[in-house]
C-alpha cells in the first residue's frame, strides 16, 4: 500500500503541463537523434515522449463525458 501511497503522491506534483514539457522534450530530443545519428535504439525515447505527452491530453477533448 505504501508503494500506491507514493505513485498517487507522484502522479498528483507531475502536472500535465509538467507531462508536456518533458514528453516534448524527449520527443525534440529524438527528432534530434534521428538527424545526428539514425538508429533502431532512437524507439527508447520516441515511445516514452509520445507516451509522456499524450497523457497530459485533456479529458474534455476526447469528446468522452
Amino acid at each position: 500500500m505504501a508503494w500506491r501511497k507514493k505513485l498517487e503522491t507522484f502522479q498528483k506534483r507531475f502536472t500535465p503541463r509538467q507531462r508536456r514539457i518533458v514528453g516534448g522534450a524527449v520527443m525534440a530530443v529524438w527528432a534530434i537523434g534521428v538527424v545526428v545519428h539514425p538508429g533502431q535504439y532512437l524507439l527508447a525515447l520516441s515511445i516514452p515522449g509520445v507516451i509522456i505527452f499524450m497523457s497530459a491530453w485533456p479529458p474534455e477533448l476526447d469528446g468522452k463525458p
